[in-house]
């Protein structure tokens, strides 16, 4: 990955910014200057400060989106937020991973001035002691009306279909027969959207209104797919979970908004929170993490202590700080072929992290496809959206002559997975051990997960990172498949009611 050009004023600037505001925290240490992720205690807002901060940012001329016990997410021009800081509103490019594992310049925002900090992304509101920083959101990348029909197009490229091949692969359908599929339990995804699509009706799934977090967007529609198409994967897994979308996607499907998505949700007090996105960064880094990072995994720490089970797409070869922070269930990748033979996802990133000792990602593993492009699922997207076109499309950057994912560009069904897709399975198997046992903690679910999945010994991860699958516990599929008829024995036996 490249280094970031010089920030530069007044280009490419969007109309409306979305960004953090860290409040004075009672521990007397600023987020940005935390070394370690032991607690998030100690960067809960003091006494009234997050108040004064938020009328600091609304005087300012900034809406408040969600908030939390350290902080709170705003939205507003580039005006407000140099109104607020003094500084000034700039733009600078990162060469990333995205989607179908391709390389792309995407634009960071920075706030620069002159009592402006030189960490990129992050600034200061000087004069204002309430607020220790303004954080910039970052781009995350998806680690990915017309009627659609409610059954998948018969396809003969190989392919997992939803529910059953997931259900059987991640040994769930012991634990449906008996009763088990996380009836009621609450999980919320916070993605590009969930649009309505005929599969989920027929399947009689619970599925709570849409938030959405962008102003100006619409809580019943998903322009890219990726949140509807991989909410499948929970259902797949507990088909009596209720899932709670919120849409971070701005008009044109980018996550914009994923830090307010996720603080609104951790406020809404799920028994599960995924995300299926993340950012991505130079491997090995050159420091320690960002100071915006920072901010947002103490933010994703809080959670955890909470008592939420926090879960995270390990990336499709980006090295991003979600995954790493302790707590966190990684999801892996894990390519179960025509003939059951399982080994490493070629597609999913593997690493030790390099900044939280004793982390690494994944922790356990779901289903994901192959490099180049994963297409392994076949998955409910709403017609026509970018997923559905693009899937269905030749992948022009392959010599070989790829067709395509075998389906029309406007069915409403597309191939693709990810570790998107596993980060969604996983909440599933959370859900079903939840629903059997209410009180089981993060940890708890976390130990149930590792010490019955399913051991993986061939294969290896993505390039980037090229950790081969060994026996035992390993880089490239950390404990391995996601067992969830065996996690659930073990609850029982562990956890008696």
């Amino acid at each position: 990955m490249t280094n970031p050009t010089t920030p530069r004023y007044g280009q490419n600037i969007p109309d409306t910014v979305y960004g953090y505001v860290s409040a004075r925290s009672q521990g007397g240490t600023p987020m940005t200057e935390a070394t370690t992720f032991n607690s998030a205690r100690p960067f809960h807002a003091e006494g009234d400060a997050r108040e004064r901060a938020k009328e600091y940012a609304r005087t300012a001329g900034l809406s408040v989106t969600a908030e939390s016990r350290l902080g709170f997410t705003v939205a507003g021009t580039p005006a407000s937020y140099e109104q607020l800081t003094g500084g000034r509103i700039a733009s600078y490019e990162v060469q990333q991973l995205g989607p179908m594992n391709r390389e792309r310049s995407v634009t960071h925002l920075d706030i620069v001035g002159a009592r402006q900090p030189d960490a990129l992304g992050v600034g200061a509101a000087p004069g204002m002691d309430a607020i220790e920083a303004v954080a910039l959101e970052r781009p995350r990348t998806p680690m990915r009306l017309l009627a659609a029909s409610a059954k998948p197009p018969e396809v003969a490229a190989f392919h997992l279909s939803l529910p059953d091949d997931v259900a059987r692969l991640l040994n769930a359908s012991r634990a449906h027969e008996a009763g088990h599929v996380g009836h009621g339990v609450q999980v919320a995804m916070v993605d590009t959207g969930q649009a309505e699509h005929a599969y989920f009706t027929a399947h009689g799934y619970d599925i709570a209104p849409t938030v959405a977090l962008v102003p100006g967007t619409s809580p019943a529609e998903d322009p890219i797919g990726h949140g509807t198409g991989e909410s499948a994967n929970i259902f797949a897994v507990a088909p009596g979970a209720r899932l709670r979308p919120y849409r971070a996607s701005d008009r044109a499907g980018d996550l914009t908004a994923a830090t307010a998505g996720f603080v609104r949700a951790k406020t809404d007090r799920p028994q599960i929170l995924t995300n299926s996105w993340g950012g991505d960064g130079r491997f090995p880094p050159l420091g320690r993490p960002s100071q915006a990072d920072v901010i947002f995994a103490l933010e994703i720490l809080d959670a955890v202590e909470q008592g939420i089970v926090v879960v995270f797409s390990g990336g499709n070869g980006q090295f991003a700080i979600e995954p790493q922070v302790p707590g966190v269930i990684a999801a892996g990748g894990v390519f179960a072929a025509q003939d059951n033979r399982l080994r490493a996802s070629n597609y999913a990133s593997g690493y030790d992290s390099p900044w939280v000792p004793g982390v690494r990602v994944p922790t356990v593993c779901g289903l994901v496809g192959l490099l180049p492009r994963a297409q392994y699922l076949m998955l409910p997207v709403p017609p026509g959206c970018a997923i559905d076109v693009d899937e269905s499309q030749p992948d022009p950057h392959d010599p070989g002559g790829d067709p395509g994912d075998s389906t029309q560009a406007m069915d409403g069904w597309a191939r693709f997975s990810g570790t998107s897709a596993a980060a969604p399975q996983i909440a599933g198997a959370v859900a079903v051990l939840l629903g059997a046992r209410p009180g089981l903690t993060p940890a708890q679910v976390t130990e149930a997960l590792a010490k019955t999945a399913t051991d993986i010994t061939e294969g290896t991860c993505h390039p980037r990172f090229g950790k081969k699958a060994k026996v035992g516990p390993d880089t490239a599929t950390g404990f391995g498949l996601v067992n969830v008829s065996a996690a659930l024995d073990f609850v029982l036996t562990h956890h008696p009611e």
